[in-house]
C-alpha cells in the first residue's frame, strides 16, 4: 500500500467519524430542542450502523413514543444491540424492562442481572438500583453486605441518594457485617479504578466523550430511579426529564 493511499484512507476515516459524530450531537441538540422527529432521523441511521449510543438513544425513543410510536419491541431490540456492544446504559434499561415486564415477560432475577452487568462497569443508577434489590431481597437472596456494597459504588459515583441509602442501611448491619462490605467495596474499588499517573494519561490523550444517551428512566445519569428499601418492591415508574449530570439526552 502506497503512502499516498494509506494517507488518504487516513483522512477518509477521520472525516467519517467526524461525520457520525456531528449525527450524534445533532440528535441530542434536537432531543434537547425536544424535536423528536430530528432526534428520530439523526440517531436512526447511526444505530444501524453500530453505534452503541445512538442505539441507546433510539431505543429511548421508542421506549417513550417521542417522534414515533412506542415500541417496547423495538426499545428492545436496541437496547440488546448496544447491551451487545457492553454499553452500560443498556444494559442498565434491560433492566428496567424486565423489572417491569417491558416488551418481555417480568423477570426480576433477570433484571438483577442486568442492572449487576450495568453496575459492574461503574453505572451510578444500576448500582443504587440493585443495591436496593438486595436489600429487599427483590429478585436476589436478601444480603445486606451486598447492598451496602453496591449502594457504596453507586454513592462513589456521586448518587447522592444511594449515599443516604448505604448510611441508613448500616443502621441495620453488624459491625461484622459492614467489615465484610467494605472490603468488598475496597476491592472493586481496586479493581476499577485506574492508577492516578492511567487517569492523567487518559484525561491528556483522549478525546472528550461523546454523550451517552439518556434514560427513560435516569440510570445513566447517576440518578436513576431505583426500588425504595422495605416501602416499595420496586422503582417508581421511569421518568421522562431530558437532561442529565453532564449533558442533554433524550429519555
Amino acid at each position: 500500500m502506497s503512502i499516498s493511499f494509506r494517507w488518504m484512507l487516513a483522512v477518509a476515516l477521520l472525516w467519517a467519524a467526524g461525520f457520525a459524530w456531528a449525527d450524534l450531537n445533532r440528535g441530542l441538540e434536537a432531543v434537547a430542542k425536544r424535536d423528536w422527529p430530528l432526534a428520530f432521523k439523526e440517531f436512526e441511521p447511526l444505530a444501524k450502523g453500530g453505534d452503541a449510543e445512538a442505539q441507546v438513544n433510539l431505543g429511548n425513543l421508542y421506549m417513550k413514543g417521542y417522534g414515533v410510536e412506542q415500541d417496547y419491541a423495538a426499545a428492545l431490540h436496541w437496547y440488546r444491540r448496544a447491551a451487545g456492544l457492553g454499553n452500560p446504559v443498556a444494559e442498565g434499561k434491560l433492566g428496567l424492562m424486565h423489572y417491569y415486564g417491558l416488551g418481555v415477560a417480568l423477570n426480576r432475577a433477570e433484571a438483577a442481572k442486568w442492572f449487576r452487568l450495568a453496575a459492574e462497569q461503574g453505572e451510578a443508577g444500576a448500582a443504587s438500583i440493585l443495591g436496593s434489590l438486595y436489600a429487599a431481597g427483590d429478585g436476589v437472596k436478601k444480603d445486606l453486605v451486598e447492598a451496602y456494597v453496591w449502594y457504596g459504588v453507586a454513592a462513589d459515583r456521586g448518587h447522592v441518594e444511594a449515599r443516604g441509602l448505604r448510611n441508613d442501611l448500616a443502621d441495620e448491619m453488624s459491625p461484622g457485617e459492614i467489615n465484610d462490605a467494605l472490603t468488598q467495596l475496597g476491592d472493586w474499588r481496586h479493581r476499577h479504578e485506574p492508577a492516578p499517573e492511567a487517569e492523567e494519561r487518559k484525561d491528556a490523550k483522549a478525546p472528550p466523550a461523546r454523550t451517552a444517551a439518556p434514560s427513560t428512566a435516569k440510570a445513566q445519569s447517576g440518578q436513576a430511579d431505583k426500588p425504595a428499601r422495605q416501602k416499595t418492591k420496586k422503582p417508581p415508574q421511569p421518568s421522562a426529564k431530558t437532561a442529565s449530570s453532564k449533558s442533554k439526552r433524550s429519555q
